[in-house]
């Protein structure tokens, strides 16, 4: 695929390119609505109120001593938010490591960069992997193990790492995941003769005694602490009341993990008569037995998903070297024509934003709530021009390998999201985020008061705390300053004659919730 002498330049590269796919959007704007707002919120529940009283620290805490390490490490030169969301870039790229060196175990040396460009070309990754997420943390484990069971056979430390890997997974709220992927380890040997060597038996022994010891003495300390067994388990996400959706993932894999799961298809296709050899009974031993306990979620979403993307992204792996060269066209050519499509509206977008035209354009992003419509950045012109004419480059002067197929899509991807991140991350940062309702409640209400809160939601209230820097607390509590939020517009919220009205707002494009700051008379 490259000469020796192109290696190194090839390698830097590649590196550089899981670079740029991980650092935009990862730092330079507070918690926006979503995932990032509610990991934000148990964050910063848990710096304030203590380990042992909050829920996600004894579920999956692993995210959150992470969470809280980087982001004590970046204090000087990053807020709380992006010091923290840091932690979701390392459990990525820890990911990606162990990817690369399951690949490279199951199928050979040239795919040990194909599994990595796969999983980062996966659509369902990028806004996950760049948000507040303890699911990352469960991702980084998931690929720990596998890396562990696909290396028994060969390694002695195969068994360290399936240990390790299972202990870790436990501390990111997944036991459930963990006992799974511990009962295939020993499960495989029934299966595959490479698995029943004696070095292999040592090696899954001393993997199952480790997870079991590291297990048991995490138990015991939370034991000691008096946290219930079903919490630090996990159990309320099996155990639910909510109707089952039995369907979610697999109907999820679809569009979350193109383009992988067409070229996993294809492998498994190439290999159905050479099925039983680890680089296919591995993979889709995880991802058939992960479908079928999550059948069992109450609670499904996408960021729980992340680890079915992890067989998908090395069957894929394997697939990428075997493609026919027409769809090998297909997929390059398709991947051009998508991203150029994507990035020409793009740059529409923002000549609407930044020059005012289309002008119909225009209206309508200051309708969503986009700030700063009609005001020319040229910094961010420069940043977007660099961006494009860097992709254009890359395009003109890659070279043909069984590499790239997947290598144009997931720089296709990656461009983009760098685009949208040039163009739009400070205008998004104002309509996806509390800032503004932050920044008003600051220029009112002095600092050293507090704001009693009336039918705010919890995760608000804590977003508006973090923005504003003044103390919110829930209704009840005695305050000159009362914050209450309606639903619905043109419904004024009933008050007692002791208040009368400071301000009110809401955030840019919000057409529902309406926030209303009221001072004692």
């Amino acid at each position: 695929m490259f000469n020796k002498s192109q290696l190194p330049l090839a390698r830097l590269g590649l590196l550089l390119l899981c670079a740029a796919w991980l650092l935009p959007g990862l730092v330079g704007h507070a918690p926006w609505k979503g995932g990032d707002s509610e990991h934000f919120v148990r964050l910063w529940l848990l710096l304030t109120n203590g380990a042992t009283q909050q829920s996600a620290s004894a579920t999956a805490p692993l995210y959150y001593w992470v969470a809280t390490a980087t982001a004590w490490l970046t204090s000087s030169f990053l807020t709380l938010a992006d010091g923290a969301r840091l932690a979701s870039g390392l459990f990525i790229a820890l990911a990606l490591f162990f990817i690369a060196r399951t690949a490279r175990a199951l199928y050979g040396a040239e795919t040990t960069w194909a599994a990595p460009l796969t999983l980062l070309g996966c659509m369902g990754l990028l806004v996950r992997g760049h948000e507040l997420n303890a699911a990352t943390a469960q991702f980084a484990a998931a690929a720990i193990m596998l890396y562990g069971i696909a290396t028994l056979s060969q390694n002695p430390r195969g068994g360290w790492a399936l240990g390790s890997g299972a202990a870790l997974m436990l501390l990111a709220g997944g036991a459930a995941e963990a006992i799974l992927f511990l009962l295939l380890a020993i499960v495989l040997p029934g299966l595959l003769a490479a698995f029943r060597t004696p070095p292999a038996r040592r090696a899954l022994i001393r993997g199952v005694a480790l997870a079991l010891a590291i297990s048991a003495a995490w138990l015991a300390y939370l034991a000691i602490e008096a946290i219930p067994l079903k919490q630090v388990l996990n159990l309320p996400r099996w155990q639910g009341e909510t109707k089952l959706r039995p369907a979610f993932y697999l109907g999820l894999l679809g569009w979350y993990a193109w383009p992988a799961w067409p070229l996993a298809a294809w492998a498994l296709y190439r290999g159905r008569h050479q099925w039983r050899t680890p680089g296919i009974v591995l993979p889709i031993g995880v991802l058939l037995g992960l479908l079928a306990l999550y059948v069992f979620d109450t609670d499904p979403g996408e960021e729980k998903g992340l680890i079915l993307l992890l067989p998908l992204a090395l069957l894929g792996a394997s697939g990428l070297f075997t493609l026919r060269r027409g769809a090998a066209y297909a997929l390059l050519w398709f991947s051009i024509m998508l991203f150029g499509f994507l990035a020409l509206v793009l740059w529409v977008y923002w000549s609407a934003h930044d020059l005012g035209s289309p002008a119909r354009l225009a209206v309508r992003l200051t309708r969503l709530g986009m700030t700063g419509v009609g005001a020319f950045r040229p910094w961010v012109l420069t940043l977007g021009v660099v961006v494009t004419l860097a992709w254009i480059v890359f395009l003109a002067r890659i070279r043909r390998s069984p590499l790239r197929p997947i290598l144009v899509w997931t720089t296709g991807m990656t461009f983009c999201w760098g685009l949208l991140m040039a163009l739009f991350q400070t205008p998004l940062n104002e309509r996806l985020s509390y800032v503004s309702v932050g920044s008003a409640l600051a220029g009112r209400v002095p600092p050293t008061e507090c704001i009693r809160t009336n039918h705010v939601r919890i995760q608000q209230r804590v977003l508006l705390t973090y923005h504003s820097g003044r103390r919110l607390v829930p209704a009840g509590s005695r305050c000159d300053w009362l914050l209450v939020e309606t639903r619905q517009r043109n419904v004024e919220p009933r008050t007692s004659s002791e208040w009368v009205k400071v301000w009110d707002g809401a955030q840019p494009g919000d057409r529902t919730n309406l926030f209303h700051l009221y001072g004692r008379r």
